[in-house]
């Protein structure tokens, strides 16, 4: 069982972000100890660890890591012990709606400080009126908010190695600050990506305007990889041949589309997200990144 067990929520507010120590009876305490070290194994069982890559989407037995991960001012201090000294979220329901994480602190077996996530949302606050639970043959209501927990992790912190194991990136992002690893590309991003010395951008303003977010994760990717630094466009337009894109060039630069189905296409190329079939050599779409081992 998990030792010194401490549950907190992550409340964030529009300027700032809080911790309030979630206050257990002993009795709940050690049960929640012993579920979440359930949820703590199975979070951890038979993974196969994954660099952090926004173009990746983990499979099922497969999660993301950042080494030296710096935790943010409000969480950077705490541990199992100093938690306990965190004001109480129990006496004040107004920051029930504000909650998007929970925290338990704990040491595992070698004394080793963890830090245990699981997101939280609105829909896992029970208000009054709306939870009937059976006491004495007769179903009664609360009278106060409470709250729902997860039966699955989302993401663990070994406080040793400043570690973060994580299985997606929206939801932990929602409680805890992944945007310097990862940013969907603004509209100022798409306009300074169309305007690269490899690409002559058919309409920049109808591309980059009000693009949908698949569209903006795929600039944001394309960014990052520094495909247009590194090859020439003679080397892009050589590489396309076979994979059922039409490239064309315009003085010395590859033509950016402002079509939604040429966009796309053009994009998941650039990104590398098309390959085509060992055996069948059919042409296949993928989100996947992982290098073939």
């Amino acid at each position: 069982m998990l030792e010194n067990f401490q549950l907190v929520a992550i409340v964030k507010h529009s300027s700032h972000t809080q911790l309030r120590r979630i206050p257990l009876h002993q009795e709940l305490q050690d049960n929640l100890a012993t579920d979440w070290h359930i949820q703590y194994d199975t979070f951890l069982d038979g993974i196969n660890e994954i660099r952090f890559d926004p173009g990746y989407t983990p499979a099922k037995q497969e999660i993301f890591f950042l080494n030296g991960f710096e935790l943010p001012v409000w969480l950077e201090n705490q541990n199992s012990l100093t938690v306990t000294n965190l004001g109480s979220i129990g006496k004040d329901d107004t920051v029930f709606d504000s909650v998007k994480g929970i925290v338990a602190f704990a040491r595992n077996q070698n004394g080793q400080e963890l830090v245990l996530f699981q997101r939280f949302t609105r829909t896992q606050v029970i208000q009054p009126g709306r939870f009937l639970f059976m006491q004495s043959d007769t179903y009664t209501g609360v009278d106060r908010p409470a709250l729902m927990l997860n039966r699955k992790l989302s993401a663990i912190y070994q406080s040793d190695e400043r570690k973060l194991l994580f299985d997606s990136y929206r939801n932990v992002n929602t409680f805890l600050p992944l945007d310097d690893f990862y940013k969907e590309a603004s509209e100022q991003d798409i306009r300074e990506i169309l305007n690269h010395e490899r690409l002559a951008p058919e309409n920049p303003e109808e591309v980059a305007t009000n693009p949908d977010q698949w569209t903006r994760k795929r600039f944001a990717l394309l960014k990052h990889s520094g495909i247009l630094d590194t090859f020439s466009t003679d080397e892009i337009l050589t590489r396309s041949e076979g994979y059922d894109i039409e490239i064309q060039i315009v003085k010395e630069r590859v033509v950016f589309p402002s079509d939604r189905r040429r966009v796309k296409k053009l994009l998941q190329f650039l990104n590398e997200e098309l390959f085509r079939g060992a055996i069948t050599n059919t042409l296949y779409e993928t989100n996947s990144k992982k290098k073939a081992e």
